[in-house]
Formats: C-alpha cells, structure tokens, sequence
C-alpha cells in the first residue's frame, strides 16, 4: 500500500502519475555520517566523565553517556529485529523538482529555529515560532504545492499489526522515563493548571510538530533524493542540532556535540521507525512518552 503527501489530490500530469525510485545509499556517506555520531558521543563521554544534565529545570542530576543512550540503541535495534510488515516503504519520487524545493525549505526551517531560539524573549514565543515554523508554515505550502501539481512523493507503507510497532516506542520513552537509564525529573513540581497547559503546548509542538517536520516531511523528502539511509541520518543530525540551544549548557562545540549524541541518537531512533513502517502516530507516541511520561506519573500520583 502506498499513500500520497500530505493533502495531496490525485496526480494531474504525467510527470506525478509515474514515480520513480529514490536513489541507494551510498556506503561511505552513510559511514561518515554515523561515525560523526560515534565522535559526538565519544566526544561528550569524554568531556562529561561525570555525566551530563539532560534538563535546565532543578532536581536534574548528571547521568553518564552510555547510560543515556541506552533506550535509543534499544530501541533502534528492536525496531531491525521486529517484522516490516507485507510491501515496501520505498519512497517513490513524482516530481523531482518539487522534492528539491520542498526539502530545502524544510531544511531552512530545520535550521533556523535554533538560530532563532536565542531571540526568543520568552516561553511562550518559543511554543508559538515552534508551532508557525513546524507545524503552520510546511503544511500550508506543501498542501499548496500538491493542491497545484499533484504530491512530489509516494511513500509505500507496509501491512502490519499496530501492537507490534507499538513496542519500540515504548521502550523508548519509557526507560528514559524509569529505571536505571532515566535521566531524571525535578525537584519540584508548577502548580497544575500550569503544568497542564506547558504540557499541552509540549505535546502539540514537539511530539507532533516536531515529528511532522522531522520525520515526515523532511527525512522523507531527504531518502527520495538522497538515498533512505542518509536521509534517516541526515534528519536526525538536524533533529539534534535542534536541541543546542534549549539542552546545551558549554560552549557551541560542547554542546554541539552533546546535542548530536543524545537527541540526534532519539532521532536516529525516531527516524529508523518511520523509515520501516511508516506510521507517524508510532514516532509521535514515542516523543509524547519521552517528554511527557514523567507528568503522567505525576499526575496519577496526584489521584491516588
């Protein structure tokens, strides 16, 4: 089974009725790009022998590297060993130009929301230009483009059983949540209606905007021109340099670097189960679970 891009009408000329295959990967890109994940994990280990503090909030204590990571790994590699499902998740190109223009607009956004975020005065502006650049500004013109000249991509989307892809996602965001690979939670707690409303804003921008714009927009349109290996990897280096100014806490390199080997290893993570099943909603709960287990628990704890 195959579907087209967002709001995307039937295809309207020939160019769109006829998708061609996205290109293989390349082994020596696809190399280089994870061993600059190798060397930003080394990197942070060896600059943090201590351990690092995921979140600015009080009550975070450091936590060491490998610690951190572990649920990503887990989950990535019980995402390779789960079944696939019947058909292919191929991305089939309709119109290649289009691909090129969309995916460097989703790049341009991808990179100047952290460029942005220093000029945020406050929270609240931070949610907003979240919102407009993750979620407002890519659907409204992708559904434009598609709405003009028929979707620029096909995705293939294979037969399988929810419960199964399900589990990833939660040994992702849980055990970053409990256990000995937890990184934490604060020391105190907002008051509720606040904490109600900041989470909220939490799950609306970041797990579903920022798994929109990073996985299904822009990793897609990245593995249709070049290669679906390097475009799961090159999303997630953009996933993570996301994440500089909110988590960094060091110099730009540092925290460069500590970004890229924590967020960019969940984005590899993330990237890996929409690359093999193409279901958002899997990505999307994995991210609600990562930032927003902690609060549930909190608040079940509230009630009894």
């Amino acid at each position: 089974m195959t579907t087209a891009d967002v709001g995307a009408p039937a295809p309207r000329n020939p160019e769109a009725a006829a998708p061609r295959q996205a290109p293989a990967d390349r082994p020596a890109v696809v190399g280089a790009l994870i061993s600059l994940f190798v060397l930003a994990i080394g990197v942070t280990i060896g600059l943090n022998p201590e351990g690092v503090v995921v979140s600015r909030d009080p009550g975070y204590a450091p936590m060491p590297v490998p610690l951190l990571i572990v649920p990503a790994l887990l989950a990535i590699a019980l995402t390779l060993l789960l079944p696939r499902g019947r058909g292919d998740a191929e991305v089939g190109v309709r119109r290649p130009r289009a691909v090129r223009a969309e995916a460097a607009l989703l790049v341009l956004l991808a990179c100047g929301f952290p460029l942005l975020v220093p000029l945020l005065p406050t929270d609240e502006d931070y949610v907003l230009a979240k919102a407009v650049m993750f979620l407002l500004v890519p659907m409204v013109l992708l559904a434009l483009s598609a709405r003009r000249r028929g979707p620029s991509i096909e995705i293939g989307r294979p037969g399988v059983r929810g419960w199964v892809i399900v589990l990833p996602a939660l040994v992702l965001g849980v055990l970053s949540t409990l256990g000995p690979f937890s990184s934490g939670g604060p020391s105190a707690w907002p008051p509720l209606a606040l904490l109600l409303i900041a989470a909220t804003a939490t799950a609306i921008t970041a797990g579903v905007g920022e798994e929109l714009l990073y996985r299904r927009l822009l990793q897609t349109r990245l593995e249709a021109l070049v290669g679906s290996g390097t475009g799961l990897l090159l999303a997630a280096i953009l996933f993570g340099l996301m994440h500089v100014p909110s988590h960094g806490d060091g110099s730009l390199w540092a925290s460069t670097a500590q970004a890229l080997a924590l967020q960019g290893t969940t984005g590899i993570a993330l990237g890996l189960m929409w690359r093999r099943w193409r279901r958002l909603w899997v990505c999307i709960l994995a991210h609600l679970l990562l930032n927003g287990f902690g609060v549930l628990l909190h608040l079940v704890g509230l009630l009894v």
